[in-house]
């Protein structure tokens, strides 16, 4: 339950940072996720490098192939 609650602070607080909610919101929620302590900001810390990773295609190559390679593979 533990890591439950660390997990969806860390998320919280990734989408704040990110800028998805106002300022005034975002401020509130920062603080209240920065009372659970280190794992949670270790977590969103891990969260934003993922996220600038993956909108910088890092990830491109571990996604499924498009549709034609998988038509032409059921064409065999």
């Amino acid at each position: 339950m533990n890591l439950l609650v660390h997990a969806v602070g860390a998320w919280i607080a990734a989408e704040a940072a990110s800028g998805r909610y106002p300022r005034p919101v975002a401020v509130g929620l920062s603080m209240l996720v920065s009372r659970l302590g280190a794992p949670t900001m270790a977590m969103t810390v891990m969260a934003l490098a993922i996220k600038r990773l993956n909108e910088a295609g890092a990830f491109e190559r571990l996604k499924t192939p498009a549709v034609e390679s998988r038509q032409r593979l059921g064409d065999r």
